[in-house]
């Protein structure tokens, strides 16, 4: 299997992943976010530009939606997601 089709496996959750369902940082070395809930950032590291305004502006990711790219922490103000590791 090519590299291309390991990271395709990790980004869906080949590698694991974690629920959270609270406020605290969670870190760890991540590819992707599925909300499993309505739910909104507070903080964020990894590879999204201009990051800084979604969690200023409170953006709501809806139940479903899944953010991709690595990212090494996640925290949320609101709602739960499962946080798929690489």
């Amino acid at each position: 299997m090519g590299l291309s089709g390991i990271n395709i496996l990790n980004s869906m959750g080949a590698g694991g992943s974690k629920y959270i369902n609270d406020t605290a940082s969670h870190t760890g070395n991540f590819t992707s976010i599925q909300f499993t809930e309505d739910s909104v950032l507070s903080a964020y590291t990894g590879s999204i530009e201009d990051v800084a305004s979604l969690i200023t502006d409170a953006t709501t990711f809806s139940q479903g939606q899944v953010l991709y790219g690595p990212f090494s922490a996640v925290s949320l103000s609101l709602g739960a997601a499962l946080l798929y590791k690489a």
